[in-house]
């Protein structure tokens, strides 16, 4: 990984811009570039997902400003496309470009459909997307066939689907359900970008090493970027609601609060729960002066800002010193206090210029402020690796997992450590069934439940496969495979999966007792951060 030491600046303008700064800086390795190109691709995919939900909600309220929120939003359209012009050439941008930006007019031309309550064109905005959500689906197909087109239109609906809760549940003052489904919307943006990375990566091995992308180091480095980034963006709504004296307010800023605690997660991760509470105690009231700030520039009280932002100096210091100590041998206070001061004082200047209704100015530096949060991720997670070389390799970290479990009784041990479940393992009609998520997750897998489509998904090492409930056919990296007609069942609540399909899906090794109704599953699987 290239080092960061002096570069915060020049690498936030190299990822406003997209220019590929790693060669021209002598960056080195084709395992670095994945790495740069995962990163990249998650800021724009995360930053697309954040923009169309603020875009449609300034469109929505008819907002001074919702044209230059739509400006930003399209923005990163042209930045995505930049991406895939210096990976695949001038045709593939000029394919993906117009395609990708007639999907975000639609986006917003439903959310301006919604706020004139004209049903027949926001049918119409429906309509649009269905259509280009289908042809964006086999625009990755035919770039990436290897990812399966199948997996790529259902991970674009999904988006699609995400960014539609998000607005309707805006519309209907749902707030609380806007904005987790906003989250929603971010995290599954960052991880199809992992995907789409990956498959960009794994068909360049000249320019590539995909390697780079999946070792726990590259794991940390986008870990933080998702954090911080999510962090920078979700701020500066929050600031901007509090200027509008906005109804949604609270909940704005409740994302931040949600945000604090899952970094203060990855903190205690690396640090212990004990270095995670503080950490959780200095960001939220870095977090906390930020609002200060927005209120006093609000209401114009010049006395209230100016304490609002001494709070947010001492805040920085007390951070940067937070990681100094952190990393006694590897932190750089002055470099992290450098990085902290110039990403806020990005945030505090687009709130000014807002509040002064210079709205282009404004979302110019909100831009700037999302971009300064990869490399200042970049540096944090540079030192945490230097720090702990042994748990922060440079290389794929491998870990070997056995499962077992019995038939009838609801525990199961993984590597000798006991699990209590709520159902247990059954035979049914011939058929060993055990409970999906708790196995998966014991195995090293990520699971997640889409109950829009009853569907239980699941992703390691690089993979994703997909568990419909009555189904029996199950969908590997976008292939789908069949069970045999023994189909995923729910079970008090909870999904049931057939031993078989689960160890085809997913290459664990899946063996049963003979007598005894014991179960064993072997995986090996990429250590994750």
């Amino acid at each position: 990984m290239m080092r960061l030491k002096g570069k915060l600046t020049l690498l936030g303008l190299c990822l406003v811009l997209l220019i590929p700064c790693a060669a021209g800086a002598q960056a080195g390795s084709a395992r670095e570039a994945a790495a740069e190109l995962r990163v990249r691709m998650d800021a724009l995919l995360g930053e697309h997902a954040l923009l169309a939900v603020f875009a449609m909600q300034k469109r929505y309220i008819g907002a001074a400003d919702h044209e230059q929120a739509a400006v930003l939003f399209r923005k990163n359209s042209e930045r995505l496309a930049a991406t895939l012009r210096s990976t695949y050439g001038e045709e593939a941008a000029k394919t993906f470009e117009p395609l990708w930006s007639s999907y975000v007019e639609a986006l917003l031309n439903y959310a301006q459909a919604a706020a004139a309550g004209e049903e027949t064109a926001r049918t119409q905005a429906v309509n649009g997307l269905e259509a280009y959500t289908e042809e964006l689906a086999l625009f990755w197909a035919r770039l990436l066939p290897d990812l399966g087109a199948a997996g790529l239109e259902e991970g674009t609906k999904r988006h699609t689907d995400l960014m539609l809760q998000a607005f309707d549940a805006y519309t209907d003052k749902n707030y609380a359900a806007a904005y987790k489904a906003m989250r929603e919307a971010y995290a599954h943006a960052v991880a199809s970008a992992d995907l789409l990375a990956a498959g960009m990566a794994a068909q360049s091995p000249d320019r590539f090493d995909a390697s780079g992308m999946k070792t726990r180091n590259a794991d940390l480095r986008a870990a933080l970027g998702r954090l911080l980034g999510e962090h920078a963006l979700t701020a500066a709504f929050a600031m901007q609601k509090s200027i509008d004296g906005a109804s949604d307010f609270d909940q704005a800023a409740a994302v931040l609060n949600e945000n604090a605690v899952d970094l203060a997660a990855a903190v205690a991760s690396v640090y212990g729960e004990t270095a995670g509470a503080s950490f959780h105690t200095a960001w939220t009231s870095h977090t906390g002066y930020i609002l200060d700030y927005a209120k006093a520039a609000a209401s114009k009280d010049e006395s209230a800002r100016t304490i609002a932002a001494g709070n947010l100096e001492k805040a920085q210091v007390e951070l940067a010193q937070f990681f100094a100590d952190a990393n006694p041998q590897h932190g750089s206070k002055p470099e992290l206090l450098n990085g902290l001061s110039t990403q806020i004082r990005q945030m505090t200047m687009a709130l000014d210029h807002s509040a002064l209704g210079e709205y282009a100015e404004a979302y110019d530096r909100m831009e700037t402020a999302y971009a300064q949060m990869s490399p200042l991720a970049d540096l944090l997670a540079q030192e945490i690796s230097d720090q702990y070389p042994d748990r922060f390799p440079d290389a794929p970290a491998s870990v070997q997992k056995t499962v077992t479990m019995q038939i009838g009784v609801k525990e199961l041990t993984v590597n000798g450590q006991t699990i209590r479940m709520d159902v247990s393992p059954a035979l049914r009609e011939g058929v060993v069934y055990i409970p999906l998520r708790v196995v998966a997750e014991a195995a090293g897998a990520t699971v997640t439940w889409d109950a829009a489509t009853s569907t239980t998904r699941l992703a390691w090492g690089g993979n994703q496969a997909s568990f419909p409930v009555g189904s029996d056919q199950t969908e590997v990296n976008g292939r789908k495979k069949s069970a045999g007609g023994a189909p995923t069942v729910m079970q008090d609540g909870r999904v049931m999966v057939p031993i078989d399909i689960l160890g085809e899906a997913t290459g664990w090794k899946a063996e049963l007792g003979k007598d005894d109704g014991s179960i064993r599953l072997t995986t090996t699987v990429e250590e994750r951060f």
